[in-house]
């Protein structure tokens, strides 16, 4: 985000209206604006007693809301609470907070509220309140350009050099989580800078930037994709070692059979696209890469075994349900029944 656009939102601190709402479905977009505004207010009122951050991502205290949003300020002319994650605080707190809100007129509250959310829908009624209030804003997700002219920026300040597909990994691998970049960058930084050669080649990245869950889940589906077992087995024991739940394996593992079932049954590629879209919840930059991996991996089955893989999957998500066995072992079977299909 632009400083110059942050001030058209906030102007001064003395206009400021009872509240601001911030929606994105980034959680480092939301971060990165929380960030914005600490900046923004730095000298216009003191952090110690009259600023708050609370996280509906935790349990909030509310005798700790409560006391600090009764507590007059005398070191500031308002006094600022950040609530993160709206949509998972609590109904009762929900409440006050839209009393709150509705007890202070625009441009005259001594208490100003910076919301965030990270889903379009919850409390119509805050929603409507704040609105009345005040501005309720939404936030785009980053687009893997704008992390890559930030990485090209850094780094050619920094003195380092990133190659072509050093950057592309190193921009996979964080999900387009701008803050995972930033910390990813920082280890990266340490590391090459006691180097006689300042490149950072896609083994480096390989080597030192972890992918996060979601896109490790993504490697095991693409293992089964390729009838790879080693790697898959690999790839299992790495989620395993997170303490992940792999029930969701199964639908993922799902979709991309049903992926490669519309690619054998002469579907369009447009018709796969709307499937990945509709179900796989994956930036825009991510779903073309999809639709072109399927294609290619479809190959390493026949429509009959596609069809065969459905009737494992059912058998394996019902004992997953059940839980009849411990999930690791199931999901091993699970793994070599695929893979060594014969119809």
């Amino acid at each position: 985000m632009k400083d110059n656009k942050l001030k058209k939102e906030l102007l001064k601190l003395e206009e400021l209206s009872s509240c601001y709402l911030y929606i994105s479905t980034s959680d480092s977009v939301l971060e990165d604006r929380v960030e914005s505004v600490k900046k923004f207010l730095k000298g216009k009122i003191n952090f110690d007693t009259d600023f708050k951050i609370f996280s509906g991502a935790e349990e909030i205290d509310e005798e700790e809301f409560n006391n600090y949003i009764s507590t007059p300020s005398l070191f500031s002319p308002k006094k600022i609470v950040v609530i993160k994650y709206i949509e998972k605080v609590s109904a009762n707190l929900q409440k006050k907070v839209i009393n709150l809100i509705s007890s202070n007129s625009n441009g005259s509250a001594n208490v100003i509220f910076i919301i965030t959310a990270s889903k379009q829908k919850f409390n119509p009624a805050l929603l409507d309140t704040i609105r009345k209030a005040g501005k309720v804003i939404q936030l785009k997700s980053p687009l893997s350009s704008s992390l890559k002219k930030w990485l090209e920026e850094r780094s050619e300040s920094d003195g380092i050099k990133f190659t072509e597909r050093a950057a592309s990994l190193l921009i996979e691998n964080v999900n387009l989580d701008l803050n995972l970049l930033k910390k990813e960058y920082e280890k990266l930084y340490d590391y090459i800078s006691s180097e006689a050669k300042k490149v950072i080649d896609e083994d480096t990245v390989r080597f030192l930037v972890s992918r996060i869950y979601s896109l490790k889940i993504f490697d095991l589906v693409d293992y089964l994709g390729k009838r790879d077992k080693d790697n898959s087995l690999k790839a299992l024991r790495s989620i395993l070692e997170e303490g992940q739940n792999l029930i969701g394996l199964v639908t993922l593992i799902h979709r991309m059979f049903k992926c490669f079932l519309y690619i054998k049954s002469g579907n369009s590629k447009s018709s796969v696209t709307d499937y990945i879209e509709n179900n796989i919840k994956v930036p825009p930059y991510f779903v073309g890469k999809l639709v072109s991996k399927y294609i290619k991996l479809s190959d390493n089955y026949t429509e009959d075994e596609v069809l065969k893989v459905f009737e494992i999957l059912n058998k394996y998500d019902i004992s997953f349900r059940i839980n009849t066995i411990e999930g690791k072992h199931l999901v091993k079977k699970l793994i070599s029944e695929i893979i060594d299909i014969d119809v």
